[in-house]
C-alpha cells in the first residue's frame, strides 16, 4: 500500500522503532495498572490498614472511599512515573519534573474527587438500602454520566491553556464546514499543548448552544488548512452521528453493570468489604471495555465516511494522518491481537482501507 509505504517514510527508522515500542509499552501500562490494582486491594483486605480506617471513620462510607482514593493516588505514583518515562524515551516530552508534578496533584485531585462521589456514594446507598440498591444505581449513574459530560471542556482546559484562535481565514472555513454538517458553530480555540508535549489532536466539543473546535498548537503548525478541515470534519462525523450520546450511553451501562458486579461480589457492604466492591467493579468494567473498543471503532470508521463526503478529497485524509502518525508515533499496522483487544481507534492501516472501499462504492 503506497499510503502506508509514505507513513513508514515519513516516520523513518528510529520513528517506527518508537511507534512499535509505544505499542509494547502500551500492553505492558495496561498490565502494571491491573496488577497494581490487585496490589492495592490486597493492601487493604489483608493488612490492618482497612479495620483500623473503618475504626476511625466511624462507619462513614464517604470518607472510607476518599481515603480509599487518595490511598490510592498515592500507590499510582510509580505508574504515572512510568508513563511520564516512556513520553521522555519517545522524546515527546517538553515539560519539566515540577510542571509534570503539578498537572499530576490537579488531575489526581479531579479523579479523587469523582471516584469518591461514585463509590462513596454507590458504597452508601448499599450500606442504608441494600434491597433497593441496584434501582438507585441507575440515577447514580445517570447523574455521574451527565456530570461528566458536562465537565468535558473544563476538564480539557485543567490540562491544557485554551485561547480563541486568531486567523479568521481558518476561522471562516471551519464556519463555513460547519454550517454544511448542519452543526452550531462556537468557536476554535487554540490549546497550548506544545509547552508540555510534541503531540498533536483535535476535537469537536460541546459549548452551550452549539459546539466549538479545540486544536493544540503543535497539530495546528504542521497541517495546511484542508487536512485540518478534514479532521474537524470526521468530529462532525462523531456530532452527527450522536456519537458522544451514545458513546456516553454506553459508559453509562457498562458502569451500571460494573456497580451490578460488585454489589453482587459483596454481599453484605460493610466497609471492611469496600475494596472488594472496587475490585467487582474495576474487573467488570475491564471486560466491558473490550465491547466499548469495538463500539468506537465502528463508529472512528463511519466518522471518516462523513468527512471524506463533506471535504471530498483523500490527500487531505493522508496529509492529516501522516502527520499525526509522526507526532504520536503511532503505528500504521500493529499486531492485530493488540487492535482487536486494545485500541478504541482503528488503525490508520484500516482506517485507509475502508476509506477507500468507500470512495471506490461512490
Amino acid at each position: 500500500m503506497d499510503f502506508l509505504k509514505r507513513i513508514y517514510e515519513k516516520l523513518g527508522e528510529e520513528g517506527l522503532k518508537k511507534a512499535r515500542w509505544q505499542t509494547r509499552m502500551r500492553v505492558l501500562g495496561m498490565a502494571l495498572e491491573l496488577a497494581f490494582m490487585l496490589l492495592y486491594v490486597e493492601l487493604w483486605a489483608l493488612t490492618p490498614l482497612g479495620p483500623k480506617l473503618a475504626e476511625r471513620v466511624g462507619g462513614n462510607p464517604w470518607l472510607y472511599a476518599l481515603a480509599f482514593f487518595l490511598g490510592q493516588t498515592l500507590f499510582n505514583l510509580p505508574l504515572d512515573y512510568f508513563s511520564r518515562w516512556v513520553e521522555l524515551r519517545l522524546g515527546t516530552n517538553r515539560q519539566p519534573f515540577s510542571g509534570w508534578l503539578l498537572d499530576l496533584l490537579k488531575q489526581g485531585a479531579v479523579q479523587v474527587a469523582l471516584m469518591t462521589l461514585l463509590f462513596g456514594g454507590a458504597y452508601a446507598v448499599m450500606r442504608a438500602w441494600p434491597q433497593a440498591a441496584p434501582g438507585i444505581f441507575l440515577a447514580l449513574v445517570a447523574a455521574f454520566a451527565g456530570l461528566l459530560y458536562a465537565l468535558q471542556p473544563l476538564l480539557l482546559r485543567l490540562e491544557f491553556r485554551a485561547e480563541p484562535l486568531e486567523d479568521e481565514a481558518l476561522t471562516a472555513r471551519l464556519r463555513a464546514l460547519f454550517e454544511r454538517a448542519g452543526v452550531p458553530f462556537r468557536g476554535v480555540f487554540r490549546l497550548r499543548a506544545g509547552e508540555k508535549t510534541s503531540r498533536g489532536n483535535a476535537g469537536v466539543i460541546p459549548k452551550v448552544g452549539g459546539y466549538e473546535v479545540v486544536f493544540t498548537d503543535t497539530l495546528l503548525e504542521a497541517l495546511d488548512p484542508k487536512a485540518l478541515s478534514f479532521v474537524v470534519a470526521h468530529e462532525l462525523g462523531h456530532v452527527q452521528h450522536r456519537d458522544n450520546q451514545r458513546g456516553l450511553f454506553a459508559f453509562a451501562a457498562l458502569l451500571y453493570l460494573a456497580l451490578l458486579a460488585g454489589y453482587v461480589l459483596v454481599g453484605t457492604p460493610t466497609l471492611l468489604r469496600f475494596p472488594l466492591f472496587y475490585l467487582g467493579t474495576q474487573l467488570a468494567f475491564v471486560l466491558g471495555r473490550l465491547a466499548m473498543n469495538h463500539l468506537v471503532r465502528t463508529q472512528e470508521y463511519a466518522a471518516d465516511r462523513f468527512a471524506i463526503r463533506l471535504v471530498p478529497d483523500l490527500d487531505a485524509f493522508e496529509r492529516s494522518f501522516l502527520v499525526l502518525s509522526q507526532q504520536n508515533f503511532e503505528d500504521p499496522d500493529p499486531p492485530a491481537w493488540i487492535e482487536t483487544l486494545l485500541y478504541d481507534h482503528p488503525s490508520i492501516k484500516h482506517r485507509y482501507q475502508a476509506l477507500k472501499r468507500a470512495l471506490e462504492q461512490k
